[in-house]
């Protein structure tokens, strides 16, 4: 049993070592996981009632181990875009970890535009420093690790 035990033990670290980063397909159970999640932040963070279902158009989607990278927007679940004012018109970008199983919304770099250099300081000191750059889309890759 032990044996068994060190060698299950030894193969998820393996596994773990030799993971790359990859963009999950559509209608996979990890894309789903991390949509949901961001669903639910989006959701919570609009403060008001929410009368409309919708689904994201993926830009940019990343995940490496337990960390995710995602810039896109949220439409009807038709695919066309939700109405005026129900959500601010932005690019939505987030970067989720998995913690005890769950994809969690651990930073929110949506914006409308450029961040100025006061932003552009606040968001360096205050984004994790352990998120992988793997997991950022090209222009924050360039931003936040200069």
């Amino acid at each position: 049993m032990k044996t068994r035990l060190i060698a299950l033990a030894w193969l998820l670290c393996t596994v773990a070592l030799f993971a790359k980063p990859h963009t999950p397909a559509p209608g996979t159970p990890e894309r789903k996981a991390i949509c949901d999640a961001m669903r639910e932040y989006v959701i919570a963070a609009n403060k008001k009632p929410f009368a409309y279902t919708f689904l994201f158009k993926v830009d940019y989607m990343r995940v490496d181990g337990d960390y995710a990278g995602f810039e896109g927007n949220p439409v009807k679940a038709d695919g066309s875009p939700l109405p005026d004012g129900v959500l601010p018109d932005m690019a939505y970008v987030l970067f989720l970890k998995k913690k005890n199983g769950a994809w969690k919304v651990v930073s929110d770099l949506s914006r409308s535009d450029v961040p100025s250099a006061e932003e552009a300081g606040e968001i360096r000191r205050t984004f994790p420093a352990d998120m992988p750059v793997s997991v950022m889309p090209a222009f924050w890759r360039k931003f936040l690790r200069p």
